[in-house]
Parts: C-alpha cells; structure tokens; sequence
C-alpha cells in the first residue's frame, strides 16, 4: 500500500515562505526538541506522480486512439474465444495436482 504524504500549504508572506525561497535547491534540516527533520524539494516528476491528470494532453490522447483504431481488426475473434473457452476448460493445474475443491472435500 503507497502511502501518501500530507500536504502542508504555506501562505506567502509568511516566515515560512520567506525560509523556502531562501533555500532553493539545497536541503534544510529543522530541529524541534531535539528531533531534526529534513526537507527537501521535490522534483516536479515526483510532486505530479499521484496527479493522474498533471501532463494530460487531450489532443495528444485523441491522437493515441485514432493511432491504435483497427490495430486488431485482422485478428479472428472467433478462433479468439474459442481459444479462451478451451483453456478454461483445460485450466491451468498440472494433472498431478489436485484442485482446492477436491482437497475441501476430502479434507
């Protein structure tokens, strides 16, 4: 399971602020109680990972599906299923195995 940061918004004009535009690039450690913390920029890569929308470009998608449209239309999609029902027929266990149906069973 990801776990998510919290994001903490700092107005500007604050103390705060005025720390961070100091900084820049380089990390700062701050210390409360003895306990030291360490801050640092994120790249902008990591800040937009959780943001699905965050490099969307509709045109550029619209362009993706009409580039992919008709990619498997020489496929025989009845050779196809028939394919699939055959291996769930089959099933994927070697025959030496039992099935967790029969060891409830018997078990």
């Amino acid at each position: 399971m990801v776990h998510e940061s919290e994001i903490i918004h700092v107005d500007p004009g604050t103390d705060l602020d005025r720390l961070l535009e100091d900084v820049g690039s380089s990390a700062i450690v701050l210390e409360r109680r003895g306990v030291r913390y360490r801050l640092q920029r994120e790249s902008l890569a990591i800040a937009n990972e959780n943001d699905i929308w965050a490099n969307y470009d509709p045109e550029r998608a619209r362009a993706a599906i009409r580039k992919a449209a008709g990619a498997w239309s020489d496929l025989d999609t009845d050779a196809m299923k028939e394919s699939i029902y055959r291996a769930r027929d089959e099933g994927s266990r070697p025959p030496d195995r039992p099935s967790a149906i029969s060891s409830i069973a018997t078990g």
